[in-house]
């Protein structure tokens, strides 16, 4: 039986847009490390079928804009402008065992319980348990009136956490259907 990609692969970023037109394409990163594509010189890029595409790095460059890091990466298979348009937006992954000594993970905590409050101060529930996806995680709220919310947890919608007091204020609830 074959082993599901989040424990052989570690997402890493998103191939956002080309770059130029030898073939170099930017990369907005998941992960918070600047030496990252110092030590790995191979990363997989998952096709729009799901499949894992190992991709050789030929060289790359480190951008730091407004205290974000992006990657300018020029793989060996990607000749042309052209050929860096066909993989705008795969997610980017690397070796699980590779890139775990370099990643720093930050610890998970259990959000399950914490109270979940909008941007005017109003109580909307508490989390009944966090969704594990690839991109992020969803937080499923229980509301006072049996409601069910699915909310990202992502800086668009997540203002604020208190681990001491076990609560998340949010924001920009009223993009997300239902509400």
């Amino acid at each position: 039986m074959l082993e599901p990609i989040a424990n052989q692969y570690l997402l890493i970023g998103y191939v956002n847009r080309s770059h130029g037109v030898h073939g170099e394409v930017l990369i907005i990163p998941e992960v918070e490390v600047p030496t990252l594509f110092e030590e790995i010189d191979i990363v997989h890029l998952q096709n729009s079928r799901g499949d894992l595409i190992p991709a050789r790095i030929e060289s790359f460059r480190v951008q730091e804009k407004q205290n974000r890091l992006s990657f300018f990466v020029k793989f060996e298979h990607v000749a042309d402008r052209n050929e860096a348009e066909q993989i705008k937006n795969c997610p980017v992954y690397v070796n699980r065992a590779a890139a775990e000594n370099l990643i720093d993970q930050p610890a998970t905590v259990d959000l399950t319980d914490y109270e979940v409050y909008d941007e005017q101060d109003q109580q909307l529930g508490k989390v009944e348990f966090t969704i594990d996806n690839p991109a992020h995680p969803i937080l499923q709220v229980s509301t006072d009136d049996d409601r069910q919310l699915l909310i990202p947890f992502v800086d668009e919608y997540i203002v604020t956490l208190n681990e001491e007091d076990k609560i998340i204020r949010c924001q920009n609830l009223d993009q997300l259907e239902g509400l």
